[in-house]
């Protein structure tokens, strides 16, 4: 279990993590508990810096220590069986592998508590175990609203803390499609820079010399008529980072209506989401330690925009 049930847990601040503020530096240790529970477990007085409690908002310092007690765990109520409207890519008694469509919510969050979201349709399959967080039991990662493609689930909390420790540890590699604005002129390359939340539109992120380092290889798949078919590999996992990546390079990603530009929109009017696509994630299996490889094959809408842009050559 990621962080065990009633117990005293203690953590020192890394190299890459100092600077970060403290709900962002627990968020990236523990992505399956939402960063509102952990705020609220820091304003609790369950987690204390360097035998102090402090805001949640503190910046945190090399090598300070950060000390977590844990709150009980406790069995939350098993849901009904439901229709599950998009495809299980792999699945047995520890973990699944979905197909998220684009347009699909991951977690429930401000504005979106209908009980639609992705981990809601799951939570029959993971709920009989005894889990800290029963708002996003099972989640190790996430994607955007409009990103589709593969997205990992445990089953238990031991199976989330193992995955989870992998995502920390750069030890999962991720594979993503992308169709973006223009012809990219070298086929293969790195995008790196600091990202943190833009100060002037909070929603969005923007590259900044104060922000948290973020890697991407990619590699050319397609150079098409004003558009490039891409393959990205992100190293690290930042919020939006592909995306602003992407956009800093030159290169929206077609469909963004929020890092996207204007002549790209007209040039593309048939694009309606982004159309980024995480087409493949490789991970080692917590309990049969298998390297375990899984893809998601492009959605429809992708493939449609390839045909209609490959049709105006």
């Amino acid at each position: 279990m990621s962080g065990k049930s009633g117990t005293v847990e203690q953590l020192e601040v890394g190299e890459d993590e100092s600077g970060a503020r403290l709900d962002r530096f627990l968020t990236s240790r523990y992505p399956e508990w939402s960063r509102t529970r952990l705020q609220g477990l820091v304003d609790g007085g369950g987690v204390l810096v360097n035998g102090q409690r402090v805001s949640s908002h503190l910046k945190l310092r090399l090598r300070q220590r950060v000390q977590i007690s844990w709150p009980e765990a406790r069995r939350s109520k098993v849901s009904e069986p439901r229709p599950i409207p998009f495809p299980i890519l792999f699945e047995d008694d520890s973990l699944l592998v979905a197909n998220k469509p684009a347009g699909l919510v991951v977690h429930p969050a401000g504005g979106h508590h209908d009980g639609n979201t992705l981990v809601e349709i799951l939570a029959f399959k993971v709920m009989e175990a005894l889990w800290l967080d029963d708002v996003r039991p099972g989640l190790v990662h996430r994607l955007d609203r409009d990103t589709s493609g593969v997205i990992l689930i445990a089953k238990t909390p031991q199976v989330q803390t193992d995955l989870s420790k992998q995502f920390s540890n750069r030890k999962v590699k991720k594979t993503y499609q992308a169709l973006v604005s223009g012809v990219m002129p070298r086929l293969e390359g790195s995008l790196e820079c600091h990202l943190a939340r833009d100060p002037r539109q909070r929603q969005r992120y923007a590259v900044s010399d104060t922000g948290r380092w973020a890697l991407t290889k990619f590699k050319v798949v397609e150079k098409l008529n004003g558009a490039t078919r891409v393959e990205l590999y992100p190293f690290t996992g930042r919020t939006h980072q592909l995306r602003v990546q992407l956009a800093s390079y030159g290169h929206h990603i077609l469909g963004d209506h929020v890092y996207g530009d204007d002549k790209a929109k007209l040039l593309f009017p048939f694009v309606l989401r982004h159309l980024l696509h995480a087409s493949q994630i490789q991970f080692q299996h917590p309990v049969s330690k298998e390297v375990m490889t899984v893809s998601a094959p492009l959605p429809d809408d992708f493939q449609n925009a390839l045909k209609l842009i490959r049709l105006n050559k």
